[in-house]
């Protein structure tokens, strides 16, 4: 008896769902497919609709070239697409999609709505045309009347499988994600208008001017566009880099605010975000990023997009040169910034080396900074101190305002000030009970945020309260503060509230709530805790070594940073050669 064959041929609508758990893995997988479509129709507007996060209803509406009747029908089937023919099209990719996938994937886990109606053709002439179809059951092409360009709706997305539905994340997580994606390419086109709706609230709206700064604008606000340098390298470079860059100024507390393009496709690469974030080795803190918008201009020849389902990632043929070149552009713009500030502050820069030369070291100084107290002798501002259980050190100098030489009568002991200020107000914080307590700002101040971080915030409301934010809406993605932490009153509000949006986002994978709040703890410590710098007095000297002291571990910070160095007597002897 002849043995049945394990080996079958799937079905078709097996197949598509398959195809679309690659590419559709969540409403923003949608909206960026349709998206993308509708920039490549040639669209001047883009309108995106979203009714309840995505999972009720997708609609993606452009003014670009539209479908007859036969191109709508066609655009169902899978590996149908206008835009290659032949392999060698493969390796000169001009356009967004190109696989024929995004429809009939997308089709087979919702119930979709195709109308179009080329552009240029009157409605009296011909009539556009109108495809419904749901999971694997296509409707017919019926005439209608529409706009010229093509909408798209996409209802009840993973109605037929409901293990991908169960996954999704809550309203407000996904609508992040969408907001993201739409953001991304209203900046790579700036000549398009895009419009963001969800549940009828405009969320992002883009002038189409055809400037990439009015599109950064609409997208991160005016706040974070002032804190941006232009930048363009020499035309006859290949590749070409352009876009815009943060001042060392402006730094983020993660790379979500790095933004890469590859001849107007959105991408992700670790190794473009290397070579820019080489260029700021020296100018920003370590474990903080700075701002870009890059657009990368290459012989598609040179590239290879066909490496990731969804097309976000691609292989550069020469990836040295493609770094190369966006490190260089990036450390000319930054150095010219430099010249110009340089020039318009050289008159404060040559007050402050008088000032300098002044407060240079004099040798009646060592007298007083420097003569090893005993005990019960005392320090600069006449403060009687003693070493005890509650003042275990003794304050003699602040070393380029950044260290407290201190000793213990025996021992010498260099003092971290921030590290040791950053461990002070971190066990303040996790010995918190209740919610913390705030200052109100004398002049609330107005904050814009892109479409995701509005969600972040709307989301943890509650949570944001109780850390001491008192935020209010105010328009579009503009929000007014009118509290902060009250130990964070020092701090930029601003940049800390900033960073510990990018926190959340970053941590909300995670499920333990308490890892969570320990990171948060540690931002809010980190941003209001005495910087390198900050000159103290003999007082704040002696407090925040009672502080440090009270904690429960002085001797590191919470990343883990030691607070103070020991030198004893054995070992500065054997250093001297005694």
């Amino acid at each position: 008896m002849k043995r049945e064959s394990s080996i079958k041929i799937l079905p078709e609508d097996l197949i598509n769902k398959i195809a679309a758990g690659e590419v559709v893995e969540r409403p923003a997988s949608v909206v960026k497919e349709l998206v993308e479509n509708a920039i490549d129709a040639g669209a001047e507007k883009i309108r995106v609709e979203v009714q309840d996060a995505g999972r009720k209803m997708i609609r993606v509406s452009d003014d670009g070239r539209g479908m007859n009747k036969d191109e709508v029908r066609l655009a169902l089937e899978r590996h149908s697409t206008s835009k290659i023919s032949v392999a060698d099209d493969l390796f000169n990719i001009r356009t967004l999609g190109f696989r024929g996938e995004a429809l009939p994937s997308i089709a087979s886990v919702s119930r979709l709505e195709i109308r179009s109606r080329v552009k240029g053709e009157e409605a009296g002439t011909e009539a556009g045309s109108q495809l419904k179809i749901e999971g694997k059951k296509a409707g017919k092409v019926e005439a209608i009347g529409c706009p010229a360009g093509t909408s798209v709706s996409v209802k009840d997305l993973f109605f037929n499988t409901p293990a991908r539905k169960k996954f999704l994340k809550s309203p407000m997580t996904e609508m992040g994600h969408i907001g993201h994606i739409v953001s991304k390419y209203a900046i790579a086109n700036p000549r398009i208008a895009f419009e963001l709706i969800s549940d009828g609230k405009p969320l992002l709206s883009s002038p189409g001017s055809g400037k990439l700064i009015d599109a950064v604008m609409s997208v991160y606000g005016l706040d974070l566009a002032r804190e941006l340098i232009e930048l363009n390298s020499d035309r006859q470079s290949r590749p070409k880099v352009s876009g815009f860059i943060s001042r060392p100024t402006l730094s983020r507390i993660d790379r979500d605010y790095e933004t890469f393009y590859v001849n107007r496709r959105y991408i992700r690469n670790f190794l473009l975000n290397r070579a820019l974030e080489d260029a700021y080795r020296t100018l920003i803190p370590n474990h903080r990023y700075p701002v870009a918008v890059l657009f990368i201009e290459i012989d598609p020849k040179h590239i290879d997009v066909n490496v990731h389902p969804t097309k976000r990632e691609i292989k550069f043929a020469r990836t040295q040169e493609v770094m190369d070149a966006v490190s260089s552009a990036v450390k000319a713009s930054l150095e010219n910034q430099n010249i110009r500030v340089s020039e318009q502050e050289d008159q404060s820069i040559r007050t402050s080396e008088e000032q300098r030369e002044k407060q240079s070291w004099k040798p009646e100084m060592a007298e007083v900074l420097f003569s090893a107290p005993s005990p019960q002798s005392p320090v600069p501002g006449d403060i009687e101190l003693e070493v005890s259980a509650v003042q275990p050190l003794i304050p003699l100098y602040q070393h380029k305002e950044t260290y407290i030489i201190c000793t213990d009568g025996e021992d010498l002991v260099l003092i971290d000030q921030h590290a040791a200020h950053e461990r002070v107000i971190y066990d303040q914080l996790s010995g918190q009970k209740a919610a913390a307590p705030n200052q109100n700002l004398l002049i609330p101040e107005r904050m814009e945020f892109e479409a995701r971080a509005k969600t972040t915030i709307q989301e943890n409301t509650e949570y944001l309260r109780s850390l001491g934010f008192d935020l209010e809406e105010f328009g579009n993605n503009s929000f007014i503060m009118r509290s902060v932490p009250a130990v964070a009153v020092k701090a930029a509000p601003r940049q800390l509230l900033a960073d510990i949006i990018s926190e959340i986002q970053d941590q909300g994978r995670s499920a333990r709530l308490e890892i969570k709040q320990e990171n948060i703890r540690k931002l809010i410590a980190c941003h209001s805790a005495i910087k390198a710098g900050d000159k103290l007095t003999a007082q704040e000297m002696n407090q925040l070594i009672k502080d440090l002291y009270a904690t429960e571990n002085p001797l590191t910070c919470p990343h883990g940073r030691p607070t103070m160095v020991r030198l004893s007597e054995e070992e500065l002897s054997r250093r001297f050669g005694r």
